[in-house]
């Protein structure tokens, strides 16, 4: 027998890690969908600058350190979903391409998919850590607190557009995330 028959044993076992789950990679995937969030409005920011608010990213939550590398596909997922639940509301701006909102989620959809075969297919996964559940909580109240911000200002124009800037420092995040845990 050859090196070479253990080979797609070697493969499958390497992908069998939650490593691997995130080498389900999403990374283009993320980039896309990071593009797509810059392209689908030309609206200028220079008259909202009056609703700029820090939405408050859990960072020290989120830092590489703190994030176990089995946690990160859990917490990747759950900004995924955020994410597609605040751009599925039917109040987004008509004046952005509905055809890119349309491919956006259609792209988060399809990385669901993937992320929850993924986790389907870890054998190692079991129950999150207590680390990654209060990633979950501090992601659901920041997304919360969009979500409120979007309400508070009416659904306005210029709140969408500050919400969509702090979205695609999310998939910056994501796509930092998802190339770190890959190395």
């Amino acid at each position: 027998m050859t090196s070479w028959t253990f080979l797609p044993v070697a493969l499958m076992l390497l992908c069998s890690s939650t490593l691997c789950s995130l080498g389900c990679d999403l990374t283009q995937g993320l980039k896309e969908d990071f593009s797509l969030l810059h392209q689908m409005s030309t609206f200028s920011l220079g008259p909202c600058w009056k609703d700029v608010t820090n939405f408050n990213f859990p960072k020290e939550t989120m830092k590489g350190s703190q994030l176990q590398r089995e946690n990160a596909t859990v917490i990747v997922h759950e900004m995924l979903q955020q994410i597609f639940t605040i751009f599925s509301l039917n109040a987004a701006p008509a004046t952005w391409n509905q055809t890119q909102l349309m491919q956006l989620l259609i792209g988060l959809d399809l990385q669901l998919e993937q992320l929850e075969s993924c986790l389907e297919q870890d054998v190692e996964w079991e129950e999150p850590s207590l680390g990654s559940e209060n990633s979950k909580l501090a992601l659901k109240s920041y997304f919360q607190g969009i979500s409120q911000y979007l309400q508070g200002k009416e659904y306005s124009h210029c709140a969408w557009e500050i919400m969509r800037v702090e979205i695609r420092r999310v998939f910056l995040f994501m796509i930092k995330l998802t190339r770190k845990l890959r190395n």
